[in-house]
């Protein structure tokens, strides 16, 4: 009877499908979310599409044997594809793919080895694209030797080095005015898959101007020494034009950051790490901004703490951007520093298909920053509450202090087709402002000393797709809070989409079947209706608002080689 039932089970085994899964990351090693994933077989028409989860992990299951290759599309990046996948019957491949962003095209490479159709040369370094098709050699003579037997040269070990360029339009955040230029170097041992033999080493340079007057400076370093393991260092300088009350002099912001993550086991994670700043705007203030998080995964789940004092530094990922002006204002004609402690305990996981993450919260502001539009007359410096940037007409008050305790709840989901949705639900503390005498009769004073505190909720619907054929993206969402509302329920979720409508769109332009050699269109919207703007008064015609986040429409064309 047993050789009978193993006769029987053996055909059964055999005839299991195969399936490919893996995860799709960036150049920092962070999970991408939403990332199209595409699986060709022979044809030029992908079989299966699937998106990425909040972890970055796709899957395709039940599979014939046979060869396929995965390509993966996001928008900002470089798509990447990962050709030659041969699977057999019962077996799983998992296939990792890094994306590089659109502005790190181009990087440094050794020369690899010459195709029997390539002729011998002393190249030392390549220059290659995202889709490592050559572009640019270099040649160093001093750091290589030849072997008389064989022809060849043999080359000692490099460094590559990653230039990226930006031209970027103005917007009506503050600080982030006029046409600006940026440029960033990147040297290091770290290729294009982020693995290389030994510890990885990278140093980073980054600039920016604008014809608003504005600068900004960063270098730093990382340092992996051990898988899961990493330490990281960034100096920063920024200086643009501001109206403090006294004329118009210049902000500078001088930024120390520093942090280490530790892979204490194979399922706990642990970072840590400060920034220092001093700013100088008619007076010098200081302040230094510890974070900290743990995480813990186990059998699909994800336990987290983390506590962070500034909502653009909460975790290790954060030093690589350049990030907004600091939280500053100004009340009584003094400074301030925006000073706070956000403490966080959530968990994510799985559930039937759905990506499920719950989250408590506990905020402590002082002197949380108000955001404000409008033409600001001498009236309101006098009062000495007015940080003011004169090139977009942003200003900046200091709002009551508060603490309280808050929670999230987040859902996401993949509906049939290429299309994700998300919802989320928080309520925590804000500030808000009642209805506002538009008559005159309400002065800037007035209006300061009316915002309070209070609890409030806020809800997101998003939804996000691709188009196949076209290779359209898009991404849609909606947040809505109170109209009184005027700070963020959440101020330090700063995941997902701006409140009220906003909308993204990618088109390519080109065959949507080939990665190299096209253009994308790249347009979106923040705050397509002007929600939420609270009027403060109107005066000689002109009205004072605050709003929690201004209306915007960016566009531009992003092209991969």
């Amino acid at each position: 009877m047993l050789a009978i039932l193993l006769s029987l089970a053996v055909p059964a085994v055999a005839a299991a499908p195969a399936s490919v899964s893996g995860v799709v990351q960036d150049g920092d090693h962070a999970p991408l979310m939403g990332a199209l994933v595409e699986l060709f077989g022979q044809g030029a028409n992908p079989l299966l599409t699937s998106f990425t989860d909040i972890h970055g992990h796709y899957q395709f299951s039940n599979l014939d044997p046979g060869r396929y290759s995965v390509r993966v599309l996001q928008a900002y990046f470089i798509p990447a594809r990962r050709k030659n996948i041969q699977v057999a019957t019962s077996t799983h491949a998992v296939v990792d793919l890094t994306l590089t962003s659109l502005f790190s095209m181009s990087q440094w490479f050794p020369a690899m080895p010459r195709s029997a159709d390539e002729p011998n040369d002393d190249w030392k370094w390549t220059l290659r694209s995202g889709v490592d098709r050559p572009i640019l050699r270099w040649t160093d003579t001093l750091n290589h030797t030849s072997d008389p037997e064989t022809s060849s040269t043999r080359h000692n070990a490099v460094h590559p080095v990653s230039v990226r360029g930006a031209f970027t339009g103005g917007s009506s955040q503050f600080g982030q005015g006029g046409l600006r230029e940026e440029a960033w170097i990147r040297m290091g041992n770290r290729n294009p898959d982020g693995n290389v033999d030994g510890p990885t080493n990278e140093t980073m340079m980054h600039f920016e101007t604008s014809t608003a007057g504005a600068a900004f400076l960063a270098a730093g370093m990382e340092r992996d020494p051990a898988p899961g393991d990493a330490v990281r260092a960034v100096a920063t300088y920024r200086t643009l034009p501001v109206n403090y009350g006294t004329g118009l002099g210049r902000l500078q912001i001088l930024q120390f950051r520093g942090g280490e993550q530790l892979a204490l086991s194979d399922e706990l994670v642990a970072q840590f790490g400060a920034e220092t700043e001093a700013v100088q705007a008619g007076q010098t203030v200081t302040a230094a901004l510890p974070f900290m998080a743990v995480h813990l995964q186990e059998s699909g789940s994800e336990v987290s703490y983390r506590l962070a004092t500034s909502s653009d530094l909460q975790e290790l990922a954060d030093m690589g951007s350049s990030g907004d002006v600091p939280a500053m204002a100004m009340q009584n004609g003094a400074l301030q520093l925006t000073r706070a402690l956000h403490q966080e305990f959530s968990i994510q996981r799985k559930v039937a298909g759905l990506q499920l993450e719950a989250a408590y919260f506990y905020d402590h502001l002082v002197d949380p920053v108000l955001n404000g539009y409008g033409d600001v007359s001498a009236a309101e410096f006098a009062s000495g509450d007015v940080l003011l940037d004169p090139v977009t007409g942003a200003f900046r008050s200091a709002g009551p202090n508060y603490a309280g305790g808050g929670f999230r709840v987040f859902a996401t989901r993949q509906l049939r087709g290429n299309v994700w949705t998300a919802v989320e639900y928080a309520e925590g503390p804000a500030i808000a402002l009642p209805a506002a005498d538009l008559l005159g009769s309400t002065s800037f004073v007035s209006a300061l000393e009316n915002v309070a505190t209070t609890r409030t909720q806020s809800v997101l619907v998003s939804m996000q797709g691709h188009i196949l054929g076209s290779g359209t993206r898009w991404n849609a969402g909606y947040r809505w809070q109170p109209v009184a509302a005027i700070t963020a329920v959440d101020p330090f979720n700063t995941g997902l989409n701006a409140p009220f409508l906003s909308v993204m769109l990618h088109q390519p332009i080109g065959s949507p079947n080939s990665s190299p050699d096209r253009l994308e269109l790249e347009f979106a919207m923040q705050n397509i209706l002007a929600e939420g703007y609270r009027p403060i008064y109107v005066v000689a015609g002109q009205t004072l608002y605050f709003a929690q986040a201004p209306r915007l429409v960016t566009g531009g064309l992003a092209f991969s080689f």
